[in-house]
């Protein structure tokens, strides 16, 4: 199993393009089975660092793809809760979308303990 718990960091600095380089090279790299997990993760971090960059309908976008490829691999893989997170990213966009204040809602990456 690949150590992304680098990735997960920067992701929950916020240091969402980062994140999105760091999740991107591994996705390059995976095996198939493997592929559209990362490809997740870079999504989501693609779509938060739209969201604070202003960029509203390339935010939903990236994470409502990332939040469909991820939702194949729960309840978790690689540690990560990905039941929570589904529901975190649902929370976001459902804000997002009523135009209400969304910032506060931008999901962390939990492992499971």
């Amino acid at each position: 199993m690949i150590d992304i718990s680098e990735g997960i960091k920067l992701y929950n600095n916020c240091d969402f393009f980062s994140a999105h380089d760091f999740f991107e090279d591994i996705w390059m790299d995976a095996e198939k089975s493997e592929k559209e997990f990362f490809q997740g993760l870079v999504q989501i971090s693609v779509g938060c660092y739209h969201l604070i960059c202003g960029n509203l309908k390339g935010a939903v976008s990236q994470l409502t793809k990332g939040k469909t490829k991820l939702r194949k691999y729960t309840p978790e893989f690689y540690k990560i809760d990905l039941s929570s997170l589904d529901n975190k990213l649902s929370n976001l966009l459902n804000k997002i979308n009523c135009n209400k204040n969304f910032y506060n809602e931008i999901p962390t990456i939990e492992f499971i303990k």
